[in-house]
């Protein structure tokens, strides 16, 4: 009901605004006597404890616990402005002004991120049966493509072919940057001949399957210009955007499309990403399908909220465009290397309309290793950073007022390496150097410091707990923080210095070794271990500074630990498998040599099935003289076809039986079908998301810290650093 009348009336809006702002003020800048700090700060956390514990908590009470956070959050911030920073020579107030910076950069973040998610909105797909089909807009499906395998494309390009929308309504264009002339008269021969090669063989293979191929003569501005150059060949009402490894649903338009048709000032719908694969941090830690996916808290929380703020902006795939609003444009807008988000801050700008939609209907590749994963997330870096230095939402005049807070929360998160380098620093600034940076006594620590931390752990839980486990966002931030600062301070300087980097797809994981990316990991490990025994050795020296080497050596202690994660983060872990395998729990058929035998599926891929036969008994035997093998199994509609086979092997004295399937990369439709099933089933993959257990601050706590000890290969990334010091050493004397 609050919701419902702070979005309808703009008086209730200022009003509340109003009333917030100087009820915070005097909450925030009232001195209270250090008692009353205790009770306001403990009591919250209690409040907030016994929150967690109802089963459904009532809306009022969920936004009142955001105020309290707030507050407990600013009345930190205030003390440590005016009462714990003091001036004990140059180098310590350098030393305290640097870690208030990282302190406030991430209470910004941290309140950006309330504002988010004040409420979410949960938007429901509009039902094409209250139309009729005559007025269905017409979609033109872009899949562009740059380097990715030929394979990949095929997947992606066939499932779209499959959508359940009528076919006179939806053309599919694969608009690729691989064959373009440019690439194609290389100067390099090997590499032109590889071009010609890539644009013949997917030029041949859209012909015979109904889909069209689109190259252009240079490669300019990235994907933005690829997207923009297939714009002058197509002329739907709709684009649908999807990435070339994004395998669609079939019923993508179907749930998507009605929005257009509801609202004329709707310039995008936007879907979830979702992904088959582990990404690399999932993979090196052995927690894929165990833990929430790294993805989840965007796509199932943050981008509800910004819906709910008409702030739902492009993510670059899995999105429905409106060509005309795109055409007033100039097309995908390409002046910084995050054209999505840019498209989407533009066309707000103009007063038109977003929706999402968080009904996952896309599964795709993620990188594979951290290499991979490292040079994605810097182009995200660089670019949010671009979107804030060149198109900064707070200097927008055609923005809502809360649409400038819900960009900036997208924008301004990306400097979270600021925060995460300086607070590795920052204790080794006491520890080793003596400086002294943070200025209180043992009864304040309890009294702001310790409740402000249980509090953003908490409140992480309340707000994330169903779509990201505890500490997660911390491996994720401190494996990345380190590559993505030297980024941001880059692109500050010179925002339109960055590239657009295509992040490599199809990458061989077949081997364990530890990346490169591991070294500074290494180097900053030796480097606090070195200060955790200064630290201990400072307790003796110093008995009466006991509460604040205490406290560092704690704060020491858990970034030791975060190193830890990073090495094991950065020790790849083999995957030899050639194709996803998913869970397939349905009855089948197995034909040999015209006999029928009935048996479940237990899992299936697109190289191959896993099979219970009903009676086990002396199947192996007739399966290996067999001469033809087929297997039936239902499509996504429940209809049945056959697949073409091959004996492997059986486990467990025949009870599980393996086959191969065969002569099916020709068989388009046959192939279609198969990925339909094993990508596009929808049933499948939410069952798998809903698997993922949810894991309170000290079950998450004792799992990382498990995974980590027992995947990182200490031995390997202590060689590969001393290896490369080494050659340092011997490349400047040589």
């Amino acid at each position: 009901m609050f919701i419902e009348l702070f979005h309808k009336y703009r008086f209730f809006r200022y009003f509340i605004g109003l009333f917030v702002l100087i009820t915070l003020y005097i909450l925030i800048t009232s001195q209270y006597y250090i008692q009353t700090q205790f009770v306001l700060a403990y009591g919250t956390i209690i409040f907030l404890f016994i929150l967690l514990k109802l089963k459904k908590i009532p809306e009022f009470l969920v936004i009142f616990i955001k105020f309290l956070a707030v507050v407990i959050v600013l009345r930190y911030l205030y003390w440590r402005i005016t009462s714990s920073i003091s001036y004990e020579g140059f180098f310590d107030y350098i030393g305290a002004l640097l870690l208030l910076f990282a302190e406030m950069i991430a209470i910004t973040i941290y309140l950006l991120g309330i504002f988010t998610s004040m409420n979410i909105l949960k938007r429901q797909p509009i039902d094409l049966k209250g139309y009729k089909k005559k007025e269905y807009p017409t979609v033109d499906v872009l899949i562009p493509t740059y380097n990715e395998p030929i394979d990949m494309c095929e997947k992606t390009i066939l499932a779209a072919l499959a959508f359940d929308y009528p076919k006179e309504k939806f053309h599919v264009y694969l608009c690729d940057d691989g064959g373009t002339d440019q690439k194609c008269n290389d100067k390099d021969e090997k590499k032109a001949k590889e071009a010609r090669l890539r644009r013949k063989t997917l030029q041949e293979f859209c012909q015979k399957v109904g889909a069209t191929y689109i190259t252009r003569k240079k490669n300019e501005h990235a994907k933005a210009g690829n997207l923009n150059s297939a714009l002058q060949y197509i002329h739907g009402d709709l684009l649908l955007i999807l990435d070339t490894d994004h395998i669609p649903a079939a019923q993508f338009l179907q749930r998507t499309v009605g929005w257009f048709l509801k609202d004329e000032k709707m310039f995008l719908v936007q879907t979830p990403h979702a992904f088959y694969n582990a990404d690399p941090i999932e993979r090196n830690l052995r927690m894929f399908g165990t833990s929430i996916s790294e993805n989840d808290m965007f796509y199932k929380y943050i981008l509800l909220g910004h819906d709910f703020w008409e702030s739902a902006f492009f993510c670059g795939s899995a999105a429905l465009l409106r060509r005309k609003y795109i055409d007033e444009v100039g097309g995908i807008v390409g002046d910084t290397i995050t054209e999505d988000a840019e498209t989407a801050i533009t066309l707000h700008g103009l007063g038109y309309k977003s929706a999402y939609i968080s009904e996952p209907m896309i599964r795709g590749l993620q990188a594979e290793d951290f290499a991979s994963l490292v040079l994605q997330r810097v182009r995200w870096t660089q670019g949010m950073v671009q979107i804030f230095m060149m198109k900064n939402p707070f200097l927008s005049k055609k923005l809502k007022w809360y649409q400038k807070i819900s960009y900036m929360s997208a924008s301004f998160f990306w400097f979270f390496a600021f925060s995460r380098v300086i607070f590795f620093i920052a204790p080794l600034m006491y520890m080793i150097f003596g400086l002294k940076i943070y200025d209180a006594n043992t009864v304040e620590m309890f009294a702001y410091v310790v409740p402000h931390i249980i509090m953003a752990v908490m409140m992480s839980f309340f707000l994330y707990a169903k779509v990201r486990n505890p500490f997660f966002s911390e491996i994720y931030e401190t494996a990345l923080s380190f590559f993505t600062l030297p980024a941001i301070i880059e692109t500050i300087f010179n925002p339109r210095e960055p590239t657009f980097k295509v992040t490599p797809k199809g990458t061989d994981i077949s081997k364990t070794y530890v990346s490169e990316l591991a070294i500074p990991f290494v180097v900053m490990f030796i480097i606090v271990s070195f200060a955790f025994i200064f630290g201990i050795v400072k307790v003796f020296l110093y008995p009466n500074e006991l509460s604040v080497i205490v406290m560092t050596l704690f704060w020491n202690f858990i970034n030791l630990l975060l190193l830890v994660t990073a090495i094991a983060v950065t020790s790849e872990k083999s995957d030899v498998r050639r194709y996803i395998r998913v869970l397939l729990h349905q009855k089948c058929k197995i034909f040999v040599d015209g006999k029928k035998y009935k048996g479940k599926i237990i899992d299936i891929s697109e190289g191959g099935v896993s099979i219970h036969p009903k009676n086990p008994e002396n199947k192996e035997k007739i399966l290996k003289n067999a001469h033809n093998i087929s297997i039936e199994i239902l499509d996504i509609n429940q209809k049945p076809f056959r697949v073409p086979a091959k004996f492997l092997k059986s486990i467990g004295w025949g009870k599980t039986l393996i086959f191969e399937f065969k002569d099916i990369e020709e068989n388009y439709k046959l192939r279609q079908k198969l990925i339909l099933l094993i990508y596009g089933n929808t049933t499948i993959w939410d069952d798998f998301d809903a698997s993922h257990k949810v894991m309170n601050p000290v079950q998450s706590f004792v799992f990382i810290v498990k995974q980590s000890f027992k995947n990182a290969l200490f031995k390997e990334a202590f060689l590969l650093t001393l290896h490369h010091f080494m050659y340092i050493l011997k490349k400047r004397k040589g």
